[in-house]
């Protein structure tokens, strides 16, 4: 497996929360660049968020507005979602981590760095083997 083609699982994985759509006015939004694009700043802020599921995992919130107005929320590694493409998700996440297995990554290790990575903070192990930029 290249780094090429794990960078594409992962980008992969990040789209698989794609499409969304405003519920007010129908607005889809095909990928996080057009969510942000299309969206603005909730109340001012970022809009990002960290918060915990029930078994206290950690995950990000971004909160947005439509150009409608309408509030809208993105999950990142939101486990709970038990839809169509949350099990997309969890497809595109273990498939990731399988291909960091192969390179040599303990799973453990592989898992966690991913839901680093994912949760916005540098994977220093993804860095080294030339997936990431530092």
């Amino acid at each position: 497996m290249d780094n090429q083609q794990l960078y594409k699982d992962l980008q992969a994985l990040e789209d698989a929360s794609f499409p969304k759509s405003c519920d007010k006015c129908g607005e889809i939004f095909q990928n996080e660049h057009e969510y942000i694009a299309k969206s603005t700043a909730y109340n001012g802020s970022s809009g990002l968020a960290q918060a915990r599921d029930n078994q206290g995992e950690r995950f990000v919130k971004l909160a947005r507005r439509c150009l409608c107005g309408q509030p809208i929320l993105d999950h990142f590694n939101d486990r709970r979602d038990t839809s169509k493409q949350g099990e997309l998700r969890r497809m595109a996440f273990e498939k990731v981590v399988n291909d960091l297995v192969a390179k040599g990554i303990k799973r453990e290790i592989a898992r966690q760095e991913l839901l680093n990575h994912m949760r916005g903070i540098e994977s220093k192990i993804l860095v080294e083997f030339g997936i990431f930029n530092s």
